[in-house]
């Protein structure tokens, strides 16, 4: 049996959540908000809203002059290139090639948006990588898997998917046989959410795993 992982990339990989931060960060300085416009933003963060929404309401608050649309622009371009990839990564996904484990990037998202984020030689570690808006189907869908896993010139038998979605990852990943590693940022399951195989809280604590397994 071949040894092949797929991995996600948003918050399993690369820090994503803590890029949005550090453009707010960018933000508040480049246009003195001070602290108190640091925490609106980061609170208006957290709001359920749409990213129309939210966007207007920051331009209200502080005047900016851009559109909603044009300030989206801004975050878009920005935050994939605050993006860091995680303590360990490259190093443990080397580490794993060089075992004989083949491995695919599975993210959805479009090529043009998650490139930037994938620095440091982070894309060359991977057989395959697959950005799943340029594709028929994105995750949760299990043709996106077993499409990742034909380009690997692999199966999903033995398999393994890495990622920090419940939703897109691991629950798209066991519809169709895969072993999973939950990545939870310390996070517990919501409602409704249900967790199967194996669950660590950063990605650095998954590749022990792998090694055990393979």
């Amino acid at each position: 049996m071949e040894r092949f992982a797929i991995f996600d990339l948003d918050d399993t990989l690369v820090d994503s959540t803590g890029a949005v931060d550090r453009w707010f960060i960018e933000v508040s300085e480049q246009r003195n908000l001070g602290a108190a416009g640091l925490e609106f933003l980061r609170a208006e963060q957290e709001r359920p809203v749409s990213p129309q929404e939210s966007f207007q309401a920051i331009i209200d608050r502080f005047g900016f002059t851009e559109s909603p649309d044009e300030l989206r622009s801004i975050f878009l371009d920005r935050v994939p290139r605050l993006s860091r990839t995680f303590d360990g990564v490259l190093e443990n996904l080397a580490e794993l090639r060089a075992r004989g484990w083949r491995t695919a990037l599975l993210t959805n998202g479009t090529e043009v948006d998650q490139q930037p984020k994938m620095r440091d030689g982070l894309a060359d570690l991977f057989d395959v990588v697959c950005f799943a808006d340029d594709e028929p189907m994105r995750k949760p869908d299990p043709e996106i898997f077993r499409l990742v896993a034909d380009r690997a010139g692999t199966g999903l038998d033995g398999a393994w998917m890495i990622g920090d979605s419940l939703e897109h990852d691991i629950a798209g990943a066991t519809a169709v046989g895969m072993s999973t590693i939950w990545v939870s940022g310390g996070r517990t399951p919501q409602d409704g959410e249900s967790v199967s195989g194996q669950v660590v809280t950063s990605v650095a604590e998954a590749f022990p795993l792998l090694h055990a397994a393979g």
